[in-house]
């Protein structure tokens, strides 16, 4: 499974940036405009996808889609 790439075409759903100039290291809000809300709204289907759950005081804390990821490997694991 490419968590990244999965992440990246959930992600490309909800932002006016293509997939392909999404980097993952960037600041979500910064680099594509993912905000407090469009972040919560994308939850379920990130959740959906992969099969997990991300506690609400969780979401906090991501700044990058890396961070994402990295929760998303933990949780697989």
């Amino acid at each position: 499974m490419d968590i990244k790439r999965e992440l990246i075409n959930i992600v490309s759903d909800y932002v006016d940036v293509p997939a392909d100039q999404i980097n993952t290291a960037d600041n979500m809000k910064m680099a594509v405009g993912i905000d407090s809300f469009v972040l919560f709204s994308m939850v379920s289907d990130i959740e959906n996808h992969f099969g997990i759950k991300i506690p609400n005081q969780k979401l906090a804390t991501f700044v990058t889609l890396d961070d994402i990821i990295g929760y998303i490997n933990i949780q697989l694991k």
